[in-house]
């Protein structure tokens, strides 16, 4: 148990945003439980951009989480998504290619959370210690380069959320 007592977060990926509009910041916490997506601010041009920049709610998720751990970091998200490891089938990171940000893919039971990480991230430490978890978890991860991004999926994800 953590100190605040739920379950110990043991990888977080933080300052993460979502690539189909409205754009969503977002923290994933990987604890022994599942995975916990904290999505905590919408970037639109009128509502986010222009009022408050994402790095500017992301360093807020940042202070909660540190002063009051994963619990302080759930009431201060607008939406969370609790994916249990049995349903995780892989864990995709990419390394953005040539001119693109680090993006993480998590693929669970028939949905996907893809998120480009905007905080700077050492990728080979995170695809290390998510390969760790996946081994006791049940689910694997995959290291891939470019950017992580398919038109044609993205057109089905779209067409599925219609």
């Amino acid at each position: 148990m953590s100190e605040d007592g739920g379950p110990p977060v043991r990888v977080h990926v933080h300052f993460a945003v979502s690539g189909t509009f409205p754009l969503r910041v977002a923290d994933l916490c990987f604890t022994d439980a599942g995975v916990s997506v904290l999505e905590y601010a919408l970037v639109t041009p009128l509502h986010g951009l222009l009022r408050r920049s994402p790095s500017a709610h992301a360093a807020a998720f940042a202070d909660v989480y540190r002063a009051d751990g994963l619990a302080g970091a759930r009431e201060f998200a607008d939406v969370e998504h609790r994916v249990p490891y049995a349903d995780v089938e892989t864990v995709r990171l990419y390394d953005g290619g040539a001119f693109g940000r680090e993006k993480i893919v998590v693929d669970a039971d028939g949905r996907s959370f893809a998120y480009r990480v905007h905080a700077p991230v050492d990728l080979d430490a995170l695809a290390r210690a998510l390969s760790a978890l996946g081994r006791r978890r049940g689910f694997a991860v995959e290291r891939r380069s470019g950017l992580g991004f398919s038109p044609r999926e993205s057109l089905a994800r779209f067409l599925r959320s219609a």
